[in-house]
């Protein structure tokens, strides 16, 4: 009888696991990577503080209920439905040949950087982004801290385009997997920089560390998933320096610490904008806690008609992370 159950819940996932899309088999196929390599690394710095057993533990935990869920579910039942009635609307009919999927490639990681860009600067996106930068630490554990809600915020609306250009979902989806799974890879301080025309052309492990720190001089750099390219030509791009080590973390919680809750650490900071968003005030400026910049706060004193106001700026600068 247990066999038999037993029999019966492996044809199940095997059936569920031949559902998914490519791109989906793809991510669920980098866990077992991310884990393997977490150990390994966890065994060469076993005597340093870059491994922290709780912190792990969380990135860990929220990585896999953001692949089951959120690269599950809801990319499946959402975001790939979506992606198929849009493409009815295509501008080109693109057949994969190599020179359409360099297209692709070079398409969804500008798409890519602007998201990245877009989380940093957009408090709403920054919201469900920061989890990923709230370590205090960098390892590979930290590659998973993802956050379950990333698909209800509309992070998947930025790869519309290539969906418009004429690649079919499917395709742009399998690009976009393969793009988050080599961002796996720099999240390491087990290498130092590499030879300059790498480091110039391919996020590495140095221009990742960079993108994670809270130093002033690192913040919202290096946004690139695969190329720095985009950094280069759009002025977000900086060096890791050996004079200036990479203190890892959110700027905000500079005088404290974020904690190990995965339920605490997915709605912390939505849980701070719903504060500012329900202190009194103009609606105008309530509404910037969304839009503004995560460091934005509003002016003290607020006259209504003062439209310049609007676009004021707290001296509290870079109260958010890299």
């Amino acid at each position: 009888m247990i066999s038999e159950h037993f029999g019966e819940a492996i044809l199940t996932v095997q059936n569920l696991v031949a559902a998914l899309p490519a791109s989906q088999l793809l991510t669920l196929s980098a866990l077992p990577i991310i884990l393997l390599l977490a150990t390994v690394e966890w065994f060469h710095f076993r005597r340093t503080d870059i491994f922290e057993g709780r912190d792990s533990a969380a990135s860990i935990a929220m990585g896999a209920v953001y692949v089951l869920f959120a690269e599950g579910v809801m990319v499946v039942a959402l975001v790939l439905p979506a992606y198929e009635w849009l493409y009815q609307f295509r501008l080109l009919s693109l057949e994969m040949t190599p020179a359409s999927l360099l297209v692709l490639f070079l398409l969804v990681d500008f798409c890519f950087y602007l998201f990245h860009l877009a989380a940093h600067r957009v408090r709403f996106l920054w919201g469900v982004h920061e989890v990923h930068h709230a370590s205090e630490h960098f390892n590979y554990t930290v590659a998973f801290r993802q956050s379950v809600l990333y698909a209800f915020v509309g992070v998947y609306i930025f790869f519309i385009p290539a969906v418009m250009l004429g690649f079919t979902p499917e395709s742009v989806l399998l690009m976009l997997a393969a793009n988050l799974v080599f961002q796996i890879f720099p999240h390491t301080q087990w290498f130092g920089r590499f030879p300059k025309p790498i480091e110039w052309v391919f996020n590495t492990p140095s221009n990742h560390r960079v993108h994670h720190g809270r130093n002033p001089g690192y913040v919202d750099r290096n946004m690139g998933g695969v190329l720095m390219v985009w950094d280069h030509l759009f002025g977000t791009y900086a060096v890791e320096s050996p004079d200036e080590p990479v203190e890892y973390g959110v700027v905000s919680l500079i005088n404290s610490t974020p904690g190990f809750n995965p339920i605490k650490l997915t709605f912390r900071e939505y849980a701070t904008i719903f504060k500012d968003l329900s202190r009194p005030g103009p609606l105008s400026l309530r509404l910037k806690h969304l839009w503004g910049p995560p460091e934005w706060e509003r002016p003290a004193i607020a006259p209504e008609l003062d439209q310049q106001s609007l676009g004021m700026e707290s001296p509290r600068q870079l109260s958010h992370l890299s």
